[in-house]
């Protein structure tokens, strides 16, 4: 019965990396339909958003019923845990990139103009970021997730260099405002997507070593060399608020 429970597990295991290997698509087919200027690749993210739906419902539905069946205990119940919490990370990441996809169509529409740079870096290191959430959190790897959390300030920063030249372009030439709002929203969108990944960080910490965090400076402090706070064994607890 055992053998048979943890086989249903990394079967449900199989089908989060699924998922989460699909909502890395639909991103990277979004910012792709955001260069190219291409009508059918943001369809396509659409498709994969369905999809994504789909998978989140059958996770969670498992997980459930595992739980009230199961009725597991310690690293299982965690697991299980935080399987139906990244089911869900993962949809919002799916619908963030239909929302890029969305502004990628209305771009399309408009006149060209000089490429913003740092939106494509800021792509890339956001999607780097959830794929490698995703591997700490299959791998158990709590050390890896804790240095994603602490990436997500960069993807910040970056926010914050695209909100300043787009708000200088739109200043100095007004014409350019229907593109550089879209522009903005992408790059929001990307952000959330960098919140959602930490959050993934997080349940990898959570499932590798029964710590809830609620704040990741916090908790990288007491995962490092003589961090933590002084008389206290007890696990921080509480997670984030949806960012």
């Amino acid at each position: 019965m055992e053998r048979h429970f943890h086989h249903e597990l990394e079967a449900l295991r199989d089908r989060l990396s699924e998922m989460a290997g699909r909502a890395e698509i639909a991103l990277v087919k979004s910012m792709e339909a955001l260069k190219t200027r291409n009508a059918r690749l943001a369809e396509e993210v659409r498709a994969e958003d369905l999809a994504i739906d789909r998978i989140e419902l059958e996770i969670e539905s498992q997980s459930l019923n595992f739980l009230g069946l199961q009725q597991p205990v310690a690293r299982d119940l965690r697991f299980l845990v935080a399987a139906i919490r990244i089911s869900n990370d993962l949809e919002r990441i799916g619908d963030h990139a239909v929302n890029i996809a969305q502004s990628a169509a209305k771009l399309s529409g408009l006149p060209q103009s000089k490429p913003l740079e740092d939106l494509p870096m800021m792509a890339e290191r956001t999607i780097t970021m959830l794929r490698d959430a995703v591997t700490a959190w299959l791998n158990g790897d709590a050390a890896t997730a804790r240095r994603i959390c602490e990436r997500d300030v960069e993807i910040d920063g970056l926010k914050a260099k695209i909100f300043a030249k787009l708000s200088g372009g739109m200043i100095q030439s007004p014409e350019s405002v229907p593109r550089a709002l879209e522009l903005l929203l992408v790059s929001r969108n990307l952000e959330r997507v960098a919140d959602l990944a930490t959050n993934i960080a997080e349940e990898a910490i959570f499932v590798a070593e029964a710590r809830v965090i609620k704040h990741h400076a916090e908790e990288v402090a007491e995962g490092s060399p003589g961090g933590g706070v002084p008389g206290s064994g007890t696990p921080t607890a509480g997670r984030p608020a949806s960012r």
